[in-house]
This record gives C-alpha cells, sequence and structure tokens, in this order.
C-alpha cells in the first residue's frame, strides 16, 4: 500500500497553478480539491485569493466558457446549466449574466435537433405518448416548457 503523503501549502499552491493553467476551474472546484488534500480553512483561502489574484481562477469566466460548453456540445437548456453552475458553489448574479451570452438562435435549434432525433426513436407511441415523452426528454434536458410546448407539436405526427 502507497503511504499517502501530505501537501503542504505551498505544494498546494503550485499543484492547482499547473492544474489552473492546463483546465478552467472555478472557486468551488479548488475548494473542494484543497479540502480532499485536507488544507485547513484559513490557508484555503490564502491559497484562492492568491489564485484569484494571478488570473488562474475566474468565476465569471468559468461560467461563460460552461454555458457555452454546455450548450454547444452537451445540448443542455438554461435550467439545467442554472442547477450545475449553482452545485459548483457560483453566485446567482455570476450565473445569470452567464446565461444572458445563450445564443437565442442556437438554442432554439438544439432543442429541434433534439426533438427530431428523439421523435424518431418514439414512433411505436400514439401521438399523445410520444407528446408526453418528448415534454419529458426536453424538460430534462432542461429546456424551458414555454419553448418546448411552442416546438413539440412540430414533432407530434399521427
Amino acid at each position: 500500500m502507497k503511504a499517502i503523503r501530505k501537501i503542504t501549502p505551498a505544494g498546494a499552491l503550485e499543484r492547482l497553478q499547473i492544474l489552473c493553467s492546463a483546465r478552467e476551474k472555478c472557486t468551488g472546484d479548488i475548494k473542494e480539491k484543497l479540502r480532499q488534500w485536507n488544507i485547513s480553512g484559513a490557508e484555503s483561502a490564502v491559497i484562492i485569493s492568491n489564485l484569484i489574484r494571478h488570473k488562474f481562477i475566474d468565476d465569471r469566466r468559468y461560467a461563460g466558457y460552461f454555458v457555452r460548453d454546455k450548450q454547444k456540445l452537451n445540448k443542455w437548456g438554461k435550467e439545467k446549466i442554472r442547477y450545475a453552475l449553482m452545485n459548483k458553489g457560483l453566485s446567482k448574479e455570476i450565473i445569470d449574466e452567464a446565461l444572458e451570452e445563450l445564443q437565442v438562435e442556437n438554442y432554439e435549434e438544439a432543442l429541434r435537433e433534439l426533438l427530431i432525433k428523439k421523435s424518431r426513436e418514439l414512433n411505436k407511441y400514439d401521438p399523445y405518448e410520444k407528446k408526453n415523452r418528448l415534454i419529458r426528454f426536453a424538460a430534462q434536458r432542461g429546456f424551458d416548457y414555454e419553448l418546448i410546448f411552442r416546438l413539440v407539436d412540430d414533432y407530434v405526427r399521427d
């Protein structure tokens, strides 16, 4: 069994600088990593303030990248993105600001693509059941109900 080596605050700062240089992280991610390394609260605060001061972490920048990636790559809706960012510990102000950057055309187009793909899988169901399944599917992806109800009828055929 390998012995676990204690990480010093200086070593933790160095590791986190490397980690943050390679990949975008938020304050919540860094706090969790420091907690896992058993770094005390006071030392954690000093490390985090150092990382912020030297622009290794920036929650606004992180939220912007997160929103764009989840919309473009994962085809998530606003609500799912909002809850994921809340779970990361970001403030409501930062989350709202990042969500304003969502491109409306791409947002609606992403839902259309998802509904087309899913409706092809649901051919064996009657129109009522198919519509219910499409609505639940889109809601689970985090799209708002107003948009779902406006688009879903186009993908339900007898």
